[in-house]
């Protein structure tokens, strides 16, 4: 029987549940007691897709706003025809991309006043509004006007009768550990902004971690990331909510030989068989985002049962050491989920020495998206 990689002549490739996906949200929504939901949908959705991902999350559950990182983010999601939802770009703008943020109704965050009048000088030449978000400072010190300074925004702001200001947030530090007093402080900052704050403009703050540990940073709405891909490296976000990893990527046995003894694997020589023995070698490597640091550790799964990888990770391949009855063609799971059996993102990002965000991001685009249902 054809296997489906053999069917679709594909090395390797990324299975995008988007029933899952869903999951995720509803549990978010029910965590957050109905709060709005902003999913941030940079970098691509974390790798996952956010053409698909965001048509999907307005269509099927009536989703309106969504986070981005960057104004090129947003004229690419314009440009392949999303229409009918609000892009919050996150970190900010340049002015040489005012004309994109009008074009393509973008809405930035603002926090120097010199880019917002000349966003407002821009969008009144093109007789038009521009809605943006004003990003506070309460700690991160990143990104972000400081709490002193918000009233006196807030009263250029009601001058400016070509920009129209939707929200006021900011981004927590520390937000993944328990009972933070700098969490706390930075929540509290944010809720004095409120009565400075022009009326209908709606505040939010609480990433994922904040979802999970501090209801009292709900506010008006909730922007979470990594839990709605259902992946969490720490432990407590998994308790709190019935999370499903969305994301599984698999590959292909593309050959299976033999080594006699002393034979050394890939470059370096890293790993020698002591014995006569059977490997085989799997489609994907660091050019498709298995990390290079998983150099002669870690595993993948074949039929259920772990293979151990060796040798050096090559650009397109890596080899393991399969389980017996191995064929050339068999599916192996890299992450995620199947039939067979489960490798956490956030366990493969340990052994790598990183976290899972960094390795949904690093797959490739070679590896092809196959969205499921």
């Amino acid at each position: 029987m054809a296997r489906l990689s053999e069917k679709s002549g594909l090395l390797a490739w990324a299975q995008i549940d988007l029933s899952a996906l869903r999951h995720n949200i509803l549990e978010i929504r029910k965590k957050t007691n109905g709060r709005e939901i902003i999913p941030v949908i940079k970098a691509d959705a974390y790798g996952h897709g956010a053409n698909e991902l965001c048509r999907y999350l307005s269509e099927e559950l009536e989703m309106e706003n969504f986070g981005l990182a960057r104004v090129v983010e947003g004229v690419a999601l314009r440009r392949a025809g999303l229409k009918g939802v609000n892009l919050i770009i996150l970190s900010g703008f340049f002015k040489g991309e005012i004309g994109d943020i009008i074009k393509y109704s973008l809405e930035p965050s603002v926090f120097s006043i010199k880019e917002l009048r000349l966003l407002n000088s821009a969008a009144a030449a093109a007789k038009t509004t521009v809605s943006v978000h004003l990003k506070i400072n309460t700690g991160m010190n990143r990104l972000g006007i400081r709490p002193e300074e918000a009233p006196a925004f807030f009263k250029i702001i009601r001058t400016l009768k070509n920009i129209n200001l939707r929200s006021v947030y900011t981004h927590f530090a520390n937000s993944d550990l328990k009972n933070d007093a700098m969490t706390l402080k930075q929540a509290r900052l944010l809720s004095q902004l409120k009565k400075y704050a022009p009326t209908g403009v709606f505040f939010h703050a609480a990433s994922s971690a904040a979802v999970a540990r501090y209801p009292s940073t709900y506010f008006d709405a909730v922007r979470p990331g990594i839990a709605i891909y259902g992946s969490f490296d720490e432990g407590f976000l998994g308790k709190s909510m019935d999370l499903k990893p969305v994301m599984t990527v698999k590959s292909r046995v593309i050959n299976v030989l033999t080594l006699e003894k002393g034979d050394s694997v890939s470059y370096a020589g890293l790993y020698r068989a002591k014995r006569r023995e059977t490997i085989a070698i799997v489609a994907i490597g660091y050019g498709d985002g298995f990390p290079r640091s998983l150099s002669n550790k870690w595993h993948v799964m074949i039929n259920g049962k772990k293979a151990p990888c060796i040798g050096r990770v090559c650009m397109d391949l890596v080899a393991v050491k399969p389980p017996a009855g191995t064929r050339t063609g068999d599916e192996v799971l890299i992450f995620g989920r199947d039939r067979n059996g489960e490798i956490k993102a956030g366990d493969l990002a340990k052994a790598a020495g990183t976290i899972s965000y960094e390795i949904f991001t690093g797959i490739t685009g070679r590896v092809k998206r196959l969205y499921i249902k």
